[in-house]
């Protein structure tokens, strides 16, 4: 995989979430509520087999880089939960990974890849799959933080955050590319 002119750390996504979680002016306080991982949930979702986290997260990421790609984040918001798709239009979401649009990608980048997990894929307090990650590549690391939600019978993408870091020598200054689409649970 081959990134080239990697100069910045995306801050893109700030107004965006910032814009997601504006609430009427009548509205209560918001709810407390726990972001802590919990094995299992009040609604009782398990989280899916192994085989299929491994699956939901290469499928995920494998369809971001074709968007990456592609210079559109159309397929990932073909992709993403209703929900996600009633909150950011392809516009929001093309400006949220805007920063990623600038990178010269040669290739298939996970080509012959899995996703490695950096964590227990979990089930949050939200009933939510929580599932972190990256990908072997080079000269780069493509991490992940996907957020899955059950809808209907399968699990949607409803947040997604990447990071593209260079892979350097130890002590050398890094810069990374990130972004990522997050999501707001109705209480």
């Amino acid at each position: 995989m081959q990134f080239i002119g990697i100069t910045a750390k995306a801050t893109a996504l700030a107004a965006l979430l910032a814009v997601a979680t504006l609430v009427p002016a009548n509205a209560g306080p918001p709810a407390p509520r726990d972001a802590g991982i919990v094995l299992a949930s009040a609604a009782g979702i398990q989280p899916p087999s192994d085989d299929q986290v491994v699956e939901l997260a290469d499928r995920s990421m494998r369809i971001f880089m074709q968007s990456v790609r592609e210079g559109s984040m159309r397929a990932l918001w073909n992709h993403v939960s209703l929900r996600l798709r009633e909150k950011f239009s392809v516009a929001q979401l093309d400006e949220a990974f805007k920063s990623f649009y600038s990178l010269t990608i040669t290739g298939d980048p996970l080509a012959g890849k899995s996703p490695i997990f950096s964590t227990d894929p979990a089930i949050d307090a939200n009933s939510d799959l929580v599932v972190e990650g990256y990908y072997t590549t080079s000269p780069s690391r493509v991490s992940f933080h996907l957020v899955y939600a059950m809808e209907g019978r399968a699990w949607k993408l409803v947040g997604i955050n990447v990071n593209a870091t260079p892979i350097a020598a130890p002590g050398a200054n890094n810069r990374s590319t990130t972004a990522d689409a997050g999501h707001q649970r109705a209480s």
